[in-house]
């Protein structure tokens, strides 16, 4: 008798509340497991209380179903979870009328949804098993607003096809991934760049080391300078100083300027650097117009789409005509006063070329000095690791980072975070392959590369891309590629058995 009347509290209770607000998260479910464990069928979910809204006098019932197609069922027991008000209206009847077996029965866990409860919830339970439940599969029914079986407010969602069997297991697949070693590079080149902002007295370019900024931006240049130079693993081939002015006043009187500065830090650096003269060029930039367009399109002066349009097409004097007279004058003190002063510079640029390593010391450089690695000696370094282990792809990661329009870097980095499950950096990667110009035709056309496609697509679940696309790697002879057909192949053979 008690079962009865608490049973008709519970649809009471829901009737009353049909129209409160209830919002429930679209990720509010998630299965991990369902399967007969001897005698029992095991259920195992997440409930995602999270980001559940519920009206504080509402309370929301969840319940899972398995059910034939036959019209066999069996209700498992339900989350019960009530808002603040409505928890306290709970808690007095089942108590004034000792329903405690009842709720025990009846419920798997009844939660009050307040701040310390919004968490996600384990559920696991387990049912006697019984035949007809071989071809059962599960669903949830979900009182979205605890409305009393009204049609509108009442949901069912299916969460699994059917049961796991004993004797029969899902098989997971292994996957296999495909890596392109890259080319050795016989002369390692590299390069550090640098502006320096000079300061020079009206009309002169020899450098005063104490005038203006000047002490911090040789500071500047010399570290960078002295950084390579003291590296034992690199020799400096040459250093190119290019001079550029602001292209206000006469242009022969600016590329003057621009000239006399890039001589001036060259014979700077000459006296201080320790780098042999014939190793310095001198660079001509003069008046720096793309600088300028450059700078104009990253600001908030405007005309701007106008001021562009005159640097773009007219000849330097029709330029500087055309942006004095434009708007009164007004943008062109502002291009004056906030752009053209970091448009008068000196551009180092130094040369130099790192020796080649063998493996041990590339594991220790790589550390500390990757740029100096090549991607050759980057791949050796993580083939010293067990495939899939946090420093593989660790390596794999830096040398995408250092050649990010490579697309054998891509290829690589998409393949080591496939194998660590990450399929949006793979996608990412793969997809820069295909952007990439640099030899990018080349590697698309690989074995490799429809390899590793075709796992990014069987981890989507797209079985017949991947089929398609792992048939194309192996007509190029690739070894992996064999093997995930072979993979799925077992897959296929595995969701058979299921379903008889």
């Amino acid at each position: 008798m008690k079962k009865i009347l608490y049973i008709l509290f519970i649809a009471l209770l829901q009737s009353q509340l049909s129209t409160a607000y209830c919002q429930l998260s679209t990720e509010l479910l998630k299965l991990h497991s369902l399967r007969q464990v001897e005698d029992s069928v095991q259920l195992i979910m997440d409930i995602d209380l999270i980001d559940v809204r519920l009206n504080t006098e509402r309370s929301l019932e969840l319940t899972p179903v398995l059910s034939s197609p036959k019209g066999r069922e069996v209700k498992m027991k339900s989350v019960l979870v009530n808002g603040r008000h409505r928890q306290k209206a709970f808690e007095r009847e089942v108590e004034l009328n000792g329903w405690q077996k009842q709720v025990a029965s009846a419920h798997y866990a009844v939660i009050p949804l307040k701040a310390e409860n919004r968490k996600v919830v384990r559920y696991r339970q387990a049912v006697p098993y019984e035949n007809w439940m071989r071809e059962a599969q599960l669903d949830v029914q979900t009182d979205l607003c605890g409305c009393g079986g009204e049609p509108a407010e009442w949901d069912s969602r299916k969460l699994a096809n059917r049961i796991i069997l004993e004797g029969v297991k899902e098989y997971n697949p292994t996957i296999h991934v495909a890596y392109i070693r890259p080319e050795a590079e016989q002369v390692k080149a590299r390069s550090e760049q640098s502006d320096v902002f000079l300061d020079f007295p009206v009309a002169r370019t020899e450098i005063n080391p104490s005038f203006g900024n000047n002490p911090r931006e040789l500071a500047k240049i010399e570290q960078i300078i002295g950084g390579i130079r003291s590296d034992k693993n690199l020799t400096v081939t040459s250093v190119l100083i290019t001079g550029y002015a602001s292209p206000e006043g006469n242009v022969n009187t600016n590329n003057q300027l621009a000239r006399g500065r890039a001589e001036a830090l060259r014979n700077y650096l000459s006296m201080r650097a320790g780098i042999p003269s014939h190793l310095y060029q001198i660079g001509y930039g003069g008046e720096d117009w793309e600088g300028l367009a450059w700078l104009v399109q990253q600001s908030y002066i405007e005309p701007k789409a106008t001021i562009l349009s005159i640097i773009n097409y007219y000849n330097p004097e029709e330029r500087k005509n055309r942006l004095k007279a434009l708007n009164g004058g007004g943008p062109y003190q502002q291009m004056l006063h906030q752009l053209y002063p970091q448009l008068r510079r000196v551009v180092a640029r130094i040369d130099y070329n790192a020796k080649n390593f063998n493996v041990e010391e590339a594991k220790q450089v790589i550390k500390t000095q990757p740029r100096q690695l090549s991607l050759n000696e980057m791949f050796l370094v993580a083939n010293t690791y067990p495939e899939g282990s946090q420093q593989f792809i660790e390596v794999f990661e830096t040398a995408v980072k250092l050649y990010p329009e490579n697309p054998v870097a891509n290829l690589n980095a998409a393949a080591s975070a496939l194998k660590a499950g990450d399929q949006v950096r793979a996608e990412r990667y793969l997809q820069n392959v295909v952007r990439n110009t640099q030899n990018g035709n080349a590697v698309r056309d690989t074995g490799e590369y429809y390899n590793n496609l075709g796992v990014l697509e069987m981890l989507k679940a797209n079985t017949a891309k991947a089929k398609s696309l792992f048939k194309r790697a192996s007509e190029k002879n690739l070894d992996a590629a064999l093997k995930n057909l072979d993979e799925i192949k077992r897959k296929e053979e595995a969701e058979k058995l299921l379903r008889n």
